[in-house]
């Protein structure tokens, strides 16, 4: 009895302190993208999370644009990206892409995989990532294809765009 007694005594002085805590905002980080061009990607840590930032060229916009139904989640409904990323592009401005570089299913680092002739699910691979380990493709908007072993189309976090410079968090 007396035990139990202290365990709700526990509880409810546990849930007093920290009732007034605040979350704690994630910092942010500038990255200077002034020297990228356009099909170059740059991979870098934000927060011990693995991030990509890839320059899309006119053509893969073009190609982004249009339906593909190869895709799990063509109009990314089920995607986690912030609101002023619901778009084709799943970016703020089309030229820019943004995403937690690790692949959705185990987690696995990604790699650029640039656009080649040799066919993927009967056309040829217009550009994207690949994930290291069951090789999951993802368009160069971070969409997953169906049949891959990942789901879910990439992790877009939350980020802003100054002039030539990507501010991820906010």
């Amino acid at each position: 009895m007396y035990l139990a007694a202290l365990a709700v005594v526990y509880v409810v002085i546990s849930a007093i302190r920290t009732g007034n805590d605040e979350v704690p905002e994630v910092p942010t980080k500038k990255v200077d993208v002034s020297t990228m061009n356009p099909g170059e990607v740059n991979f870098l840590t934000w927060e011990g999370r693995p991030v990509l930032i890839y320059k899309r060229q006119g053509v893969e916009l073009a190609k982004l644009r249009e339906p593909d139904a190869r895709l799990k989640d063509q109009n990314s409904q089920n995607s986690d990206q912030p609101e002023s990323a619901e778009n084709s592009y799943r970016s703020i401005e089309a030229d820019w892409f943004v995403a937690i570089a690790s692949g959705t299913d185990l987690g696995c680092s990604l790699e650029h995989l640039p656009a080649e002739s040799e066919p993927f699910q009967d056309k040829p691979w217009a550009g994207g990532f690949i994930d290291t380990c069951r090789k999951s493709r993802y368009d160069l908007a971070g969409r997953v294809f169906e049949s891959q072993y990942a789901t879910k189309n990439l992790v877009v976090p939350a980020y802003a765009i100054s002039g030539q410079t990507i501010i991820l968090g906010r």
